[in-house]
């Protein structure tokens, strides 16, 4: 079915034509009417329609400025201009504009059938020839992807001789010229983790199989970081080529861990992407292929969503030991226990020894304890000069150290030195809080709005922060604080004036007498009234 938009000013026109032509007959739906040709846009904007009746003559914008848009912004519309005036300019622009029809009004039924069968036919015969056009380019693309796929494959698995696979690169218009070269082969954890596969799972696992191919297409492509061909065992490979030979061990892990991150958001799958070594000859690539599929087989051990590179599989064990023990050494650091501190770096010592690092690796760790003692001392608000001077004093002594006993000697000193640092922080800001707000609620505790927020509000720090420094400081909790001097306030008006019990309760902060009441009861033991009986005997 085709969908047709009439376009006429005249409420009584456009009634008449959809009430009278039967557009299902014509193969046609009407998908609406409109009133002037701005209102036809903003249609067509949201209902794509085939075919657009108009008049001529309408406010705002009249039918042949409607045509001109229409030719121009959505040119396989088909446009019919109903119109009142048999006027050769208007049959002239109609005609700049590709309109197919300039019908005189009034217009019978059977010729609008007429029209609109004509436009059906035209119609029907452009789709068939896109269709057509369409299936022939499919037939095409698909042959050239697999004569792609092909040729890539036997390149990377070098299962061709140099001379044919050259031949073959330049058949499908593969140019790789490059100064390094690097194979990565993904694979879903589904079929790492499954032996075999019923029919209907393997349908679904070929579609999946399918969007890690494209996905991962599409960000080596947008990276101009090589080519990307998919295997009939449903693994992904990827030649990663560059001539800029430093950035590309970054770019190429930013890739691998782009493709993984939108997998796991789009598909909600796990993948595994074994890396080879970097080879500098075309006709090596093979080695990196295979060391790519060696570097897979970890899979067991690492679990999924992994880059495996085999050069780094004991690197990146160690690497975990190594998180650990600078996580725990900076917990340690925040609650100063100088005793935890000693042991964290006895076992940094010897976890260095074992793994036999040598100097530039053990650096490497060490740099991370002094960047983490840096972030530590951020925390702590220390000015920015006063950080950056600290931090390269530690750096100078460590990098001077003769020996990793005394590089970790050095940093163990420097961490007690900021674990002291940050406890002394917290104390002297706690009390400076709790200081501030006792003077505020001093001077506000008449306001029957007081509350913790408000109070925080004043202060500009958070609830719970600051819940957790007033009870350190004052050993109360801010309610305790509030209705202890509410109280203590109500008892001197008790004792020296001759206030209401309900003017003492607005002037203490309670808006409801009742209340203030039972939360003196429950305070001293009496009511008000008791109280100040019992006060001015």
């Amino acid at each position: 079915m085709y969908r047709i938009l009439l376009v006429d000013d005249e409420a009584l026109i456009r009634e008449a034509v959809s009430e009278n032509v039967k557009w299902e007959q014509y193969g046609y739906e009407l998908a609406g009417s409109c009133e002037n040709g701005k209102e036809a846009l903003e249609f067509i904007e949201e209902n794509p329609v085939d075919v657009v009746f108009t008049d001529i003559c309408m406010p705002y914008m009249d039918g042949m400025e409607l045509s001109e848009k229409l030719s121009e912004d959505y040119p396989s519309v088909k446009i019919v201009i109903l119109s009142g005036y048999d006027d050769f300019d208007y049959a002239k622009k109609a005609i700049r504009y590709g309109v197919k029809e300039y019908l005189l009004k009034p217009i019978t039924a059977d010729e609008m059938g007429d029209v609109l069968l004509a436009l059906k036919t035209e119609m029907d015969k452009e789709r068939k020839a896109e269709q057509k056009l369409s299936k022939l380019e499919s037939a095409y693309r698909k042959g050239q992807k697999r004569l792609y796929s092909d040729t890539l494959l036997h390149l990377i698995r070098g299962s061709r001789a140099d001379e044919e696979t050259r031949r073959e690169l330049k058949k499908v218009g593969l140019n790789l010229d490059f100064a390094v070269y690097r194979v990565a082969v993904a694979e879903l954890d589904i079929y790492v983790c499954s032996s075999a596969l019923d029919e209907e799972r393997k349908k679904e696992s070929a579609l999946m199989a399918f969007v890690l191919h494209n996905i991962s297409q599409e960000i080596v492509k947008r990276n101009k970081a090589g080519e990307v061909c998919q295997g009939k065992d449903h693994r992904t490979y990827m030649l990663l080529c560059s001539n800029r030979p430093v950035e590309f061990r970054q770019s190429v892990r930013h890739i691998c861990n782009e493709i993984i991150a939108q997998m796991n958001q789009i598909m909600h799958l796990e993948v595994n992407i074994g890396l080879g070594s970097y080879e500098t000859e075309l006709e090596n690539i093979y080695k990196s292929y295979e060391e790519a599929e060696e570097a897979l087989e970890y899979h067991y051990i690492m679990g999924g969503n992994h880059v495996m590179e085999i050069e780094t599989i004991r690197e990146e064990k160690n690497q975990a030991d190594v998180d650990k023990m600078l996580g725990e050494l900076a917990l340690h650091v925040k609650e100063n226990d100088s005793g935890k501190i000693k042991e964290d770096f006895s076992v940094m010592e010897k976890t260095l020894r074992e793994c036999c690092y040598d100097r530039r690796s053990a650096g490497v760790v060490l740099q991370r304890v002094v960047d983490m003692l840096d972030e530590l001392c951020r925390a702590s608000e220390m000015e920015s000069g006063q950080r950056t001077a600290f931090k390269e004093e530690i750096l100078e002594k460590v990098l001077n150290a003769g020996e990793l006993k005394e590089a970790v000697d050095i940093l163990g000193t420097y961490c007690v030195e900021v674990g002291g640092r940050l406890d002394n922080q917290k104390n002297v800001g706690g009390k400076k809080y709790a200081v501030m707000a006792m003077d505020y609620i001093e001077k506000n505790y008449g306001d029957c709005d007081l509350s913790l927020h408000s109070v925080c509000s004043y202060l500009n720090i958070s609830a719970s922060r600051f819940s957790t420094i007033f009870k350190q400081a004052t050993g109360m909790t801010f309610m305790d604080v509030l209705i202890g001097l509410r109280m203590q306030k109500a008892k001197e008006l008790l004792e020296n004036t001759d206030m209401k019990n309900y003017e003492i309760a607005e002037r203490v902060g309670f808006n409801d007498s009742h209340y203030f009441s039972i939360a003196f009861k429950k305070i001293t033991g009496k009511t008000p009234t008791e109280y100040a009986k019992e006060m001015r005997k």
